[in-house]
């Protein structure tokens, strides 16, 4: 429950001082190991939950929607693993997978983006000729968002409507580009990608499909290896395509986590991801006096989460938890409140700031302590910030 007001009282440090007394709790062992030794479709109707993940070199897996009469946007991907997920063939959401038997999508795509449809008369250089381009599929920047990881994936490139000369009559609809899906990977170990995790786009010659969504989070570390890659790209050209132009579509978003500390990029991810450290604290705007003043933080559901303000930082004294960044002497307890359930569990702390013009100017460094259930206790990263 968050205190009321904006304290700025003297604290003996008993926040961070806590007797905590951790114990590991064992993984489950009554889930099934993804361990495929050929490629293998995975149907998406919800929630998968594995002991643990290898796939080997070599061999792919694709998590695909239920086959429908028509196309429609089904349940996103989003994987529990008990243990670790080693993944040095491929994991895909991509697009590609409506040209792969059973000729599917992938799970997790959505209309929301989907690009606009296209237009051709005739033929090119022939009388009466006219092209208007189908447009690619949008997602970054459009619609969904990155923290908090939003499961929509990409959307469908438009579709290029083909008619004789004069415009008519009409003659077929070339399909547009399917898009990337939405891959949520959340392990209680370690991920380690040495070969590809993909939400690309499908680009078969008019439009593309925009990238997917890709969340990798390892309790025990992320780590994509010199060889490996996580992508949410646009499609790529894949028949060589005769004039009028084609168009592309836009990419995903890809977002990695790593408790306790940041995940290791050797290979590589693109586009560029959002990279965090667990538990981590946020705001998306500075404090304000007269208003609300809003602290996300980013930590395992259900774990007590306290949160504490200085009047000085610290030099990043090492403790146990991770490194100490306000000064405890001047510093007072704002919150104490847990992060819900969730794929991506984030508690929003809202902090009243008095309406008192003597506080502008002031700066305030912000830290929280985190005590999940199955993982050590950690302390967040320290969030500087001045009133205005």
């Amino acid at each position: 429950m968050a205190s009321d007001g904006f304290p700025l009282l003297a604290m003996r440090g008993s926040l961070f001082c806590l007797t905590l007394c951790f114990v590991a709790v064992p993984a489950s062992a009554q889930n099934p190991v993804l361990a495929p030794t050929v490629d293998t479709s995975i149907v998406v109707t919800g929630p998968l939950h594995y002991g643990s993940i290898q796939v080997p070199a070599g061999v792919t897996v694709r998590f695909v929607a239920p086959v429908t009469p028509t196309h429609v946007p089904s349940p996103p991907t989003v994987v529990f693993c008990d243990g670790d997920a080693i993944v040095h063939g491929t994991l895909s959401v991509a697009g590609d997978v409506g040209f792969v038997a059973p000729f599917t999508s992938a799970a997790g795509w959505v209309n929301t983006g989907a690009g606009l449809p296209g237009m051709q008369c005739g033929t090119l250089g022939g009388a009466g000729y006219w092209y208007s381009p189908p447009t690619g599929g949008l997602h970054a920047g459009t619609y969904g968002s990155v923290v908090p990881f939003s499961l929509e994936g990409g959307s469908p490139g438009g579709y290029l409507a083909r008619y004789g000369p004069g415009c008519w009559p009409g003659l077929a609809n070339d399909q547009g580009g399917w898009p990337g899906g939405t891959l949520v990977l959340l392990a209680q170990g370690r991920i380690e990608v040495g070969g590809a995790v993909t939400a690309d786009g499908y680009h078969p010659g008019s439009s593309s499909g925009s990238g997917g969504s890709i969340l990798l989070r390892g309790a025990a570390g992320v780590t994509v290896l010199p060889n490996g890659s996580v992508t949410a790209l646009s499609g790529s050209y894949i028949f060589q395509p005769t004039p009028p132009p084609i168009t592309f579509g836009a990419p995903g978003y890809v977002r990695l986590d790593a408790y306790g500390a940041a995940p290791v990029i050797q290979g590589t991810v693109n586009p560029a991801p959002t990279v965090l450290a667990l538990p981590h604290l946020r705001t998306q705007s500075p404090p304000q006096i007269g208003s609300t003043w809003i602290l996300d933080v980013l930590a395992p559901e259900n774990a007590p989460i306290f949160l504490a303000v200085s009047l000085q930082p610290a030099p990043g004294t090492p403790t146990p938890f991770g490194p100490l960044g306000i000064d405890l002497a001047l510093a007072a307890g704002l919150a104490l409140t847990v992060a819900q359930p969730s794929h991506d569990p984030i508690a929003g702390v809202p902090l009243p700031v008095p309406n008192a013009p003597a506080l502008i100017g002031l700066q305030l460094w912000v830290q929280g302590f985190v005590v999940p259930q199955n993982l050590p206790p950690r302390l967040t990263n320290t969030l500087a910030a001045v009133v205005n």
